[in-house]
């Protein structure tokens, strides 16, 4: 494989770890709306719908967690390139 290809692959894989993150944080709160509404309904007891809602919202935290992680590197990965191409970096190390 080329390197152009590694580089396809490594974006295609950091774009559905986005994708991926996005997609469970907001599975997780649709999750937390259900709790809610079947304890306003009486199907569930306020104890169960508070330990389902904690380990929800920890699921929730843990996504955002590795989805900004994964994008962090991503936009720090694109403005690496940005200012190594124009040459800020290369300024910067110089002292000029």
């Amino acid at each position: 494989m080329t390197s152009t290809e590694w580089a396809i692959l490594i974006w295609l894989a950091i774009g559905a770890g986005i994708a991926g993150g996005v997609f469970l944080i907001a599975r997780s709160a649709v999750q937390i709306g259900s709790v809610a509404y079947r304890v306003m309904e009486k199907q569930l007891s306020r104890e169960s719908a508070t330990r389902q809602t904690a380990l929800l919202s920890l699921g929730m935290v843990a996504a955002l967690i590795v989805t900004a992680v994964i994008a962090g590197y991503a936009i720090f990965a694109v403005f690496g390139q940005l200012l190594e191409g124009s040459g800020a970096i290369n300024t910067l190390n110089n002292g000029s």
